[in-house]
């Protein structure tokens, strides 16, 4: 199913513009609220709401252009990142959290976890700052054979399944680049849930969905950018739909997302 080869492309290759400029991204996003963007983002973050809703403080970590609070409704929601924004409330690294043990009630986590050198790490912290019966709320990227040409064609990210990813001492992202992307880290996490729940038995996955199709792409690109049309709400809506069945029939070749929730047993 998967190249034996792994791929990692270097940042002069890629051919989406604007890659890492989260100022541009923030500020095109929200003087133009382009539809297809904005529909992706609502479908990314919106169903995160019914496991927050119960939760008195949530954070979101890598919340890079910080769109999650234009689709999160939470009155206790801080938005974290290792690079201090205007719209960031939080300085910190998703690795090394400035929390107490056992005060934070969510954590959610947008197509960060695919960027760790050691996922490992990140979930040990999770548990630390996690109450019990708290959440990880993650929506991840999914290395399907749609997903997998797409970056080859567009040279933005890569991927290597012959890496440990529970293994605290095994880089999972490309020794070469420290912010580079490895896209099968949520796959190689989460396609054996008992794996995941042997290595941390503090955490209990209840939902592990594959998600996103062709909305993705047509969106034109989070951060980095592809040119697209932009098509109305009703012709998204039948894109939306059409993936959903695609997925349903063929996952392992039009999922290109995944949808985790983690929940926090007690000690």
């Amino acid at each position: 199913m998967f190249p034996a080869r792994n791929y990692f492309p270097t940042h002069d290759l890629n051919r989406m513009a604007n890659e890492g400029d989260l100022v541009a991204a923030r500020d095109l996003f929200l003087r133009q609220r382009p539809n297809n963007l904005n529909y992706l983002l609502n479908k990314r973050y919106s169903w995160m709401n019914h496991y927050l809703q119960s939760k008195e403080h949530v954070i979101e970590v890598g919340s890079g252009a910080g769109f999650s609070k234009e689709f999160i409704h939470h009155s206790n929601f801080q938005l974290t990142d290792v690079k201090k924004y205007d719209w960031i409330d939080v300085e910190a690294d998703a690795l090394n959290l400035p929390f107490d043990d056992g005060s934070i009630d969510a954590v959610i986590s947008s197509h960060m976890i695919h960027h760790l050198a050691k996922p490992v790490v990140f979930f040990r912290e999770m548990i630390r700052v996690l109450k019990p019966g708290g959440y990880v709320v993650i929506q991840e990227i999914n290395t399907s054979m749609l997903m997998r040409t797409l970056l080859r064609v567009m040279r933005h990210e890569g991927w290597a399944y012959d890496v440990d990813v529970f293994d605290e001492e095994t880089i999972s992202n490309d020794p070469a680049d420290p912010w580079s992307a490895n896209c099968a880290i949520p796959y190689l996490l989460f396609h054996n849930p008992s794996r995941f729940e042997r290595e941390f038995p503090e955490l209990k996955i209840i939902k592990n969905t594959l998600c996103e199709g062709f909305i993705f792409p047509i969106s034109g690109g989070v951060i980095a950018k592809a040119k697209t049309c932009q098509l109305p709400i009703p012709v998204l809506k039948a894109v939306d739909a059409l993936d959903e069945a695609l997925i349903r029939c063929f996952p392992s070749i039009f999922a290109l997302g995944r949808m985790i929730v983690l929940e926090r047993q007690d000690s």
